[in-house]
């Protein structure tokens, strides 16, 4: 049996990961097309939590590209030496008012932009020196001086160990300054771009130097304070080689001014990328596919694994392209993440006793209150048509079906597959039949298993889809079960356990969090007391849109904004259609990824329309303003009581 190395595979995050991720960066087909390595301009990158950009970043940092584990180096790798540089955001949002106003305060930022950068350029220089890379050595660095220094400061060290030294200790000094501004005098900080332009201008002075460019890559560049948005927008919008900066967000910025009279500009002064539509859903796929099997290979021990060595290098990606590699990468995936198709799931569902036994008192229940003769024995002998039988319930408690009418076209559906059944019904209501039939069980519900399922209820986010897979390695070892093919139940198992883990973590989430994560269960659970009224005549409701009211206040739109920023709610842009007033109304899925833990459906169908005041209460209202919207939301008298944790009253 091969151990794996779990430390490996339970590392979801980038920054799990070590600055050198050479190696452990799996190449993503969209590479080439991002042409970071020969940009000549800035690059914004924008992509949801989870898409990848921040390991992307990882790689494209010199602490990777001249990492002691890689043994061939390019010569051409100077043209691009990257420095990762992620906001420090508590640090960054003290370094504000305080008696100094904003024109300091731009002065005291570049300054420390300076520091930041000037430390990480002489570290950089370093690891080239101490890498595999031939035209630069250990020995070059040692001869390496920044006569420039001096020229700032007689005080500044010109030997660049020493200079680093120098400017930590500045960086700790300003730090000091920064907590205790009313009892300390300002320390000397070197300026910002002339520094950073002087230190660079020395090292391309020597000759095996010569062709050196730095690309600074600034993460989370929206968490700043907006003056200091300004000052990274001038160096924005005036990159050029040798020196670089660009931005990484979750959405693309607001803010467009510089500290200058000019704003930056998308289609002149950056390449605007969005990560999360570089591919198609198949691709995203195939690429999440590679991405756990090269993982298995690296957890099991096995470097050489035919995954592994396929995502490792972008000179791999033209065979990743042929179809034949993609068919074979999406079969290997799905034997270890098999599925059912919603018919074979109504068949196993009737096999289990305790299914069997809520389906007959539902269809008895519903009987009832036809007030019919018909026995539910009549109904039962049709349980050679599975997927037919078990969204009779929903069918009995409708009015406008008698329960005559759906024997009938249960005969004709068993005889010949024809009728009712076959056109409409069970297309539109077995899983949401199935969805009810589970609901008991809480934390099972085998309609959330499969890859194909794992990847649609990840919606595009890689890290959702290795928490889902590794959940099911997890529970499976916890059951000691297979873990080369995950039984149906495990993966519901790991779907419910990856979900309830998620909404913890929403609490995390900037300034909204705790709000956001209760307006994930108050939307949750109102989707999922739809779900619950007999007669679901609205089944897998998981959208909603604003369509009526005032206008939004500011406080609701920067809620919404967060909800979208975090990629709690789902901007369905491709649905826009005209409301009323002829303006563009909008469908906002709520993240599938939550759907196993109120059992709700993970697949975009329908939708609820709500108004703006509907929308305020899910988001900023209080329990009783939410209990009287679920009220009037499930106007269904027939339904069952609704209780406290189905409306997400926790």
């Amino acid at each position: 049996m091969i151990i794996l190395d779990h430390a490996i595979l339970a590392k979801t995050r980038a920054e799990e990961h070590d600055a050198d991720v050479w190696g452990k960066f799996f190449i993503p087909p969209y590479f080439h097309k991002l042409g970071l390595k020969s940009a000549t301009k800035a690059t914004y990158i924008v992509g949801k939590r989870g898409c990848g950009k921040t390991m992307l970043l990882k790689y494209m940092d010199y602490h990777t590209a001249f990492s002691p584990r890689r043994n061939v180096i390019p010569n051409d790798e100077l043209k691009h030496v990257g420095i990762y540089w992620r906001v420090d955001t508590q640090f960054c949002n003290s370094l504000k008012s305080r008696g100094l106003d904003e024109t300091e305060w731009i002065s005291v930022f570049e300054s420390y932009f300076s520091l930041v950068v000037s430390v990480e350029i002489i570290r950089a220089t370093r690891a080239i020196a101490e890498s595999a890379y031939q035209n630069f050595t250990e020995a070059d660095f040692a001869k390496l001086k920044f006569s420039c220094a001096t020229d700032f400061h007689p005080d500044f060290p010109t030997v660049p160990s020493e200079l680093e030294k120098f400017l930590e200790g500045r960086r700790r000094l300003f730090s000091t300054w920064a907590s205790n501004m009313s009892s300390m005098t300002k320390p000397l900080l070197p300026p910002g771009r002339a520094f950073i332009d002087a230190l660079i201008l020395d090292l391309k002075n020597t000759p095996a130097l010569k062709d050196i460019a730095f690309y600074v890559y600034v993460d989370e560049v929206e968490n700043l304070v907006p003056y200091q948005r300004r000052v990274l927008n001038s160096y924005l919008k005036h990159s050029q080689k040798p020196f670089i900066v660009s931005f990484t967000s979750k959405e693309l910025s607001g803010e467009s001014a510089t500290t200058g009279p000019e704003s930056v500009n998308a289609t002149h002064d950056f390449r605007l990328i969005a990560l999360d539509e570089q591919l198609d859903e198949q691709s995203w796929n195939v690429f999440f596919a590679e991405v756990y099997l090269a993982n298995l290979d690296l957890a099991a021990g096995n470097e050489n694994g035919y995954f592994i060595q396929s995502v490792l290098s972008p000179d791999g990606l033209v065979k990743r392209q042929v179809d034949v590699y993609r068919a074979q990468t999406l079969k290997t995936i799905r034997a270890r993440f098999p599925s059912k198709t919603s018919k074979e799931l109504a068949k196993d569902a009737l096999e289990e006793p305790r299914i069997e036994r809520i389906l007959i008192e539902r269809i008895d229940r519903a009987l009832m209150k036809k007030k019919t003769k018909i026995k539910v024995d009549t109904f039962i002998e049709f349980k050679n048509v599975p997927e037919a039988l078990v969204i009779v319930p929903a069918l009995l408690n409708r009015s406008t079906q008698t329960p005559e009418r759906v024997i009938e076209e249960l005969e004709k559906y068993r005889c010949d597959g024809t009728g009712a059944f076959e056109t409409t019904w069970v297309h539109n209501n077995l899983v949401g039949a199935l969805l009810e039939l589970y609901r008991p069980y809480q934390s099972i519900c085998p309609i959330y298993s499969g890859f194909d399922t794992f990847c649609t209820m990840a919606s595009n986010n890689l890290r959702h889809f290795l928490i889902l897979a590794y959940k099911a390695l997890e529970v499976t070892e916890l059951l000691d079960g297979d873990v080369d093919i995950f039984a149906i139940d495990i993966q519901a198992k790991a779907a419910y356990e990856a979900a309830d883990k998620l909404i913890d973590e929403i609490k995390t989430f900037g300034e909204y969090g705790e709000r956001l994560r209760m307006f994930v269960l108050r939307l949750g659970g109102a989707f999922r007391g739809l779900q619950a009224q007999p007669a679901m005549s609205e089944p897998e409701q998981n959208q909603f849109t604003i369509n009526s009211g005032r206008a939004l206040s500011q406080e609701e739109v920067r809620f919404m904004r967060e909800a979208m920023k975090y990629a709690i709610l789902i901007e369905q842009l491709e649905t826009k259609t005209k409301g009323a007033a002829g303006r563009d109304t909008v469908d906002y899925q709520l993240n599938p990824i939550y759907a196993p833990y109120f059992q709700i459906s993970y697949r975009r169908k329908r939708k609820i329309e709500v108004s703006v005041e509907d929308f305020h209460i899910l988001a900023l209202g209080t329990e009783d303003e939410y209990r009287g919207f679920c009220s009037r939301l499930i106007k269904d008298d027939s339904s069952p009581a609704i209780t406290s944790q189905q409306m997400g009253l926790w």
